[in-house]
């Protein structure tokens, strides 16, 4: 992408055109593009604070990962999402760095953490727009906390795949059970026996990379059942 196609790009933001034109230049001589392949690490403990991340193709994770290598999935971005938790060292108010895998090939801008504080400090639109999507994210993360405390692990994985198959347009998933083990915060051997669960019960057919829901009825009977 050129300069011209940058400000195409950032003008669909409510914070743009709040910006003078100094800070529109700032941004724009300063925003790179990059590409990470499916299964690459877009942040980890080696690469902190990378930036706001705008995705603009793919799937990204963002997930904690504590000493023990145990992995907890706070949310997932895609297409037109943006990511402030990437760039957790400018926000006072959030005190642990998170993880980010790229899940498909994945196409992002993104606004360096130190360029993108200065916005912050300069302009309130940006500011306001920063906070506000760091509360949503917040959001997908209490309601993460909730599956995990609240409901059973069969339950647990057709909420999964009841999100996936929604936002897919599809009732075929295509997800691998170690990827889904990890989704949930699960073992995968435990998955494995609650997937073979759902299949006999003829809620979903299990396939080598794939899940696909049979009765979707059936799925949501059982997340209103505790």
């Amino acid at each position: 992408m050129n300069a011209e196609e940058y400000r195409n790009f950032f003008q669909s933001f409510p914070f743009w055109e709040h910006m003078s034109e100094k800070e529109q230049e700032l941004v724009l001589s300063h925003v790179r593009q990059a590409h990470y392949p499916a299964g690459s690490a877009v942040q980890s403990a080696e690469q902190h604070c990378l930036g706001t991340v705008f995705l603009l193709k793919g799937i990204l994770r963002v997930y904690l990962l504590s000493a023990q290598g145990k992995e907890a999935t706070l949310y997932r971005l895609r297409e037109g999402d943006v990511c402030t938790l990437s760039a957790s060292c400018m926000l006072s108010a959030v005190t642990f760095d998170v993880q980010i895998d790229a899940e498909t090939d994945c196409e992002l801008l993104v606004i360096p953490a130190g360029i993108y504080s200065q916005l912050m400090k300069e302009n309130i639109y940006v500011e306001n727009f920063t906070y506000k999507l760091t509360t949503e994210h917040f959001s997908d993360v209490i309601a993460g906390i909730e599956r995990t405390f609240f409901l059973t692990l069969p339950q647990r994985i057709a909420a999964f795949l009841l999100d996936e198959a929604a936002e897919a347009g599809s009732d075929s998933v295509a997800v691998t059970q170690e990827s889904l083990a990890r989704s949930i915060g699960s073992a995968r051997e435990a998955v494995s026996r609650a997937l073979k669960q759902l299949s006999g019960a003829g809620c979903i057919e299990v396939s080598r990379g794939g899940i696909r829901i049979l009765d979707k009825t059936k799925l949501y009977h059982m997340l209103n059942t505790f």
